[in-house]
């Protein structure tokens, strides 16, 4: 099996999901359960994939036929580098923007 992504999309997409957590930081709140967390975390790395699908078809009128490969791109590089890089301080982030009710 052969997968071939574009360059550009493929690094945009890298470069912007590996510091997704920090922007999911900003929404999730510390009273959440870890499964909305989860949930919300992996929604918008979907959300940002299809954002980098969008603007690469404006750009050029190209439509990417292995777009499923960069939502799941989207999804593991977020997800990789906040459980291995980011944990500690999307953990400050969350807690000092949270909302007290």
């Amino acid at each position: 099996m052969d997968i071939t992504l574009p360059t550009i999309p493929l690094g945009v997409l890298t470069l912007l999901a590996l510091f997704a957590p920090c922007a999911v930081a900003l929404i999730n709140q510390p009273a959440w359960p870890a499964k909305w967390k989860r949930a919300v975390g992996v929604i918008m790395a979907i959300v940002l994939a299809a954002v980098v699908l969008v603007l690469y078809y404006v750009l050029t009128g190209d439509v990417l036929p292995d777009w499923p490969w960069l939502l799941l791109l989207a999804v593991l590089v977020s997800q990789t580098s906040y459980a291995l890089l980011l944990k500690p301080s999307a953990t400050r982030l969350e807690s000092s923007t949270a909302r007290h009710l």
